[in-house]
C-alpha cells in the first residue's frame, strides 16, 4: 500500500484543543449572571447583549442571545431541553452542594450512582439548557467518610449508602448499622454536639427518637462535622402505612410532639434557640425567615422582567411572616412531619434532629397540621386531638395559628423561587391557598377546643 503523501495522513492532523457547548438564552445579561453564580468567570463579546462567554477550570460555553426560543420549564421532566453538554468534574457531589445552594437559581438534580460507573448529576439553567455533570464511583465524599469512621471508631465498614445529602448508612460488616450525617462546613461542630445531646436527653425521657452510635459521636472532618447514630430499620416500603396506622396513626404523631413540648426544660443544648429549618438557618423561626428574605434577595438577578412584580410581592410576604415570638415555648423539633418518621415494628422513630432547640412549640404544631391538612382537613384534626392530649393551646396561640401556619410553606415557595423550581406568580398563588387552608384549620382548631 502507498503512503500518503507528505502533509497529509493521520499524522498530519490537527490536535483539539477545546470543545465548547454554545447554549442559547433569552436575556444574555441574565444568563452571564446565573453562570457567574456557578463559579464561572464570564465576559460578553465586544461588550454586546447577543454573545458572551463563561469559563471556569479551563472549561467553557458560549451563550448566545436567541430571542425567539422559549423554554417551558415544565419540559425539564422528558428531558426536553434546549441545549445540553456533560461535564466531567473530579467530586460530583462537591458541584451539586455548591449549585444546589440557596439564590444560585436553575434546578440541580441530586447526585446518584449510575450503572456506567459513574456519580451523576445534572442541572438545568433558567432558559432550560442541562448540564449533566459527572465523577467516578464510588463517590469521594462517601469513600472519605468511611475511612475516617473506621479510623475514629475502630470498626469496619462493609457498605456506604446514599440517603440523602450529606447522609448516609453505614454497613458495618462487625455491629449494628449506623446512620452518619457529614454537616457543610457552615454548621459548626458545637451545633452537632448540641444535636447530640438533645438525643441523649430525649433518649432519658423514652423519647422514640435516634440514638447516638457511641458516647462520643461527633467528630470533625475536613473541618465539617460528622454525627453517627443508630441505624432504625424501617418496615418494608410497601408496608409502611400500615405500620404507622399500627402504631397509632396521626393520632400517635401528634401525641408525641405534644409529649415533646411537655418535657421540662433543660440546660445546654436543650436551651439553645432552635425551630427553624436547619437547611436554611440554625436558630429559632425567625432566622429561618431572615434567611429566606436573604435568600430571595440574593436571586434578584435571575427573576425574568415579567416576574418582577410578583417577586417584589412575594418579598414582602415573606418580611410580614409570623415566626411565633412571644407565644409558649419548648424544646421542639423543627421538621416533625411523617418524612422524617421510622416505621418500624417497633413503632415510630424521629428522625433528623438538627436545629432542634427551644423555640415557639406553635411552629412545629403549625407545620403539622398543615402537612396532614392539606391532604385532608380531617387528618389534621386527628393530629390536634393527639396533641391535645399533652398540650392545651393558649388563647394566643390559637389566635396566631393561621398566621403561623402560613410561614413554613412560604418558605419552602421562596425556596422553590430560588432554586428555579417555581415562578414567583406561582409562589403567591400557592400562597392565596395556602391562607385559605390556614384560616380553615385554625377555625377547626378552636372549635376543637371549645
Amino acid at each position: 500500500m502507498d503512503s500518503p503523501p507528505a502533509g497529509e495522513g493521520p499524522a498530519s492532523r490537527t490536535r483539539l484543543r477545546s470543545f465548547s457547548p454554545i447554549f442559547p438564552v433569552r436575556d444574555l445579561r441574565r444568563a452571564l449572571a446565573h453562570y457567574a453564580s456557578l463559579g464561572f468567570d464570564v465576559t460578553t463579546y465586544d461588550g454586546g447583549d447577543f454573545y458572551g462567554f463563561a469559563d471556569r477550570d479551563g472549561v467553557g460555553l458560549h451563550l448566545s442571545l436567541e430571542a425567539g426560543h422559549d423554554h417551558d420549564h415544565d419540559a425539564e421532566d422528558g428531558h426536553e431541553h434546549v441545549g445540553s453538554a456533560y461535564l466531567y468534574v473530579a467530586d460530583a457531589d462537591a458541584l451539586y452542594d455548591e449549585w444546589a445552594r440557596p439564590g444560585v437559581g436553575g434546578l440541580t438534580r441530586r447526585v446518584g450512582d449510575t450503572a456506567y460507573q459513574l456519580r451523576e448529576g445534572g442541572h438545568v439553567d433558567p432558559d432550560g439548557n442541562l448540564i449533566r455533570f459527572g465523577s467516578p464511583m464510588p463517590s469521594r465524599p462517601a469513600q472519605r467518610l468511611r475511612s475516617h469512621l473506621e479510623t475514629t471508631y475502630s470498626i469496619q465498614v462493609e457498605t456506604m449508602t446514599d440517603l440523602d445529602v450529606g447522609v448516609w448508612r453505614v454497613g458495618r460488616a462487625d455491629g449494628p448499622d449506623w446512620v452518619a450525617r457529614w454537616f457543610p462546613a457552615r454548621r459548626p461542630a458545637e451545633a452537632a454536639a448540641g444535636d447530640a445531646e438533645i438525643l441523649r436527653h430525649l433518649a432519658a425521657h423514652d423519647f422514640p427518637a435516634e440514638r447516638c452510635a457511641v458516647a462520643e459521636p461527633v467528630s470533625v472532618l475536613d473541618g465539617r462535622a460528622v454525627l453517627v447514630t443508630t441505624w432504625a430499620e424501617p418496615v418494608p416500603r410497601q408496608e409502611r402505612r400500615a405500620a404507622i396506622r399500627a402504631a397509632g396513626g396521626l393520632g400517635r404523631l401528634g401525641a408525641l410532639l405534644g409529649r415533646l413540648h411537655a418535657l421540662p426544660p433543660g440546660p445546654g443544648a436543650l436551651a439553645r434557640p432552635g425551630g427553624g429549618w436547619h437547611h436554611l438557618a440554625d436558630g429559632r423561626p425567625a432566622a429561618e425567615v431572615a434567611a429566606a428574605g436573604r435568600m430571595l434577595a440574593d436571586a434578584a438577578g435571575i427573576i425574568p422582567d415579567d416576574q418582577q412584580a410578583a417577586y417584589q410581592a412575594l418579598c414582602a410576604e415573606i418580611g410580614a411572616l409570623d415566626t411565633g415570638d412571644g407565644l409558649p415555648e419548648a424544646l421542639t423539633h423543627p421538621d416533625f412531619v411523617l418524612a422524617n418518621v421510622i416505621a418500624t415494628q417497633d413503632g415510630m422513630v424521629l428522625v433528623d434532629w438538627a436545629g432542634a432547640g427551644r423555640g415557639p412549640r406553635l411552629w412545629s404544631l403549625a407545620f403539622l397540621l398543615y402537612a396532614e391538612g392539606v391532604k385532608d382537613q380531617r387528618r389534621a384534626d386527628v393530629v390536634l386531638a393527639g396533641y391535645r392530649r399533652h398540650v392545651t393551646l393558649t388563647g394566643a396561640e390559637l389566635d396566631r395559628l393561621p398566621g403561623v401556619i402560613q410561614a413554613r410553606p412560604l418558605v419552602l415557595a421562596a425556596w422553590a423561587v430560588c432554586t428555579g423550581r417555581a415562578t414567583p406568580a406561582r409562589a403567591l398563588a400557592d400562597a392565596a391557598e395556602t391562607k385559605a387552608l390556614a384560616d380553615a384549620l385554625a377555625a377547626r382548631a378552636r372549635q376543637a377546643q371549645g
